[in-house]
């Protein structure tokens, strides 16, 4: 009689150490439930299994500022002056960067803000013409002459005035002389009449300018082109050019 109680405790136990067994193998496959469908390295996971993580980068960018022209139709063609210096403005770019048991699966744009406006730069130039009959690359023109040129400035070499001089620095017109001043011979260019003066050998040219101003050496077909710096006149020497007779 007493061997035949042993049987079903012996049973139970058996049956108690295998239940425990095999609840212990499952334990080390368990994960937290977060994502579904995620892909870690080509593999599936199971939406029972991935854990999923939000991360953010931010990237901070400028904003290009615009250029506007403001036409003004009292200033000539060769006008052009900067009313407003333009600035640029800054932005922020916001990333969504998405992980899946910390390996990245995808990164998608967030947001985007601005936070300093950029400054548009207004440019203003002259749209009147010169009031001339033909036309050359930009501009107008009444006449145009082959002349010889040299260079000036305020030096006594050049002017045989020293600064104290009641008429130092003062053209025949009455005018101070600055860049844009060209001392010329009265019986071919009228003094006061505007002009172009285009190199003929590939430097740059003097451009705009004004004759204001005589010499004694300035006869004929020979203009004199002032100025500021001492070394530039002497550097210029003697060289043809053309002078386009813009009135």
């Amino acid at each position: 009689m007493k061997k035949e109680k042993i049987y079903p405790f012996i049973i139970l136990t058996v049956l108690i150490i295998s239940i425990i067994a095999t609840n212990h193998n499952n334990a080390g496959n368990s994960k937290s439930v977060a994502y579904k469908g995620a892909t870690l390295s080509g593999e599936t996971v199971d939406a029972e299994l991935a854990s999923r993580e939000l991360k953010y980068d931010i990237d901070i960018n400028d904003v290009e500022h615009n250029t506007k022209i403001l036409y003004n139709e009292n200033q000539y063609v060769d006008y052009e002056k900067v009313v407003q210096e333009g600035l640029d403005g800054k932005k922020e770019t916001v990333y969504e960067e998405v992980y899946v048991d910390g390996e990245f699966v995808s990164k998608t744009l967030d947001r985007e803000n601005i936070f300093i406006y950029p400054v548009d730069e207004i440019i203003e130039v002259g749209t009147k013409e010169f009031n001339v009959a033909t036309s050359r690359g930009g501009f107008r023109y009444d006449d145009e002459l082959e002349m010889v040129a040299t260079a000036y400035d305020l030096s006594y070499a050049s002017t045989g005035k020293y600064p104290g001089d009641p008429e130092y620095g003062i053209t025949a017109s009455g005018t101070y002389a600055q860049p844009g001043t060209v001392a010329v011979d009265p019986s071919v260019i009228p003094l006061g009449t505007k002009l172009y003066v285009a190199s003929t050998d590939g430097s740059p040219d003097y451009g705009y300018a004004t004759a204001l101003d005589t010499g004694g050496a300035i006869n004929g077909y020979r203009v004199d082109l002032f100025m500021e710096d001492g070394t530039d006149a002497m550097n210029f020497g003697i060289r043809k050019v053309k002078v386009y007779i813009l009135d």
